[in-house]
């Protein structure tokens, strides 16, 4: 199950980087969900082709417009059956502006060898989350993270 999850976060990465999606199809469940909460681009991507497509969308309008951008796990645990949690913390640098960093608790399902469910969610009451929000609407307003 970790070396799967690791497949998929390895698969992601390079989607990020070459902008070619289709490589996360094997990865996901035709019936995935994918959910995000405790923030303002909060949703609930239902259908693999509908989670791809959120993933590109928040990619291309938030992501791809820093400098760097590094997402890696802390808390890496898995669950029988099939459930792996993580805490998922990500950094980003834009021109010499402070820092933008934040975490969210994250949850991936697998029935096999895909994933039937990913869930983020963001704690508004932790520090690195509230900070961050600040840090993008004084930084970077008009940026947008959404999925939907």
């Amino acid at each position: 199950m970790m070396e799967r999850w690791q497949a998929w976060i390895d698969a992601f990465d390079e989607a990020v980087e070459t902008d070619n999606w289709d490589k996360l199809e094997p990865f996901l469940a035709p019936q995935v969900t994918y959910t995000v909460t405790g923030v303002p681009f909060a949703c609930r991507l239902e259908g693999r082709d509908a989670v791809i497509s959120g993933f590109r969308k928040s990619i291309a309008n938030f992501d791809h417009h820093f400098d760097e951008r590094q997402w890696f796990p802390v808390g890496l645990r898995h669950f029988e059956p099939g459930t792996i949690t993580a805490r998922a913390m990500g950094i980003y640098r834009l021109g010499d502006k402070p820092l933008l960093h934040f975490s969210a608790h994250s949850l991936w399902q697998f029935s096999g060898d895909q994933i039937t469910a990913m869930n983020d969610w963001y704690d508004l009451a932790e520090a690195d989350v509230k900070n961050a929000l600040g840090w993008i609407a004084e930084h970077a307003p008009g940026l947008d993270a959404s999925y939907a």
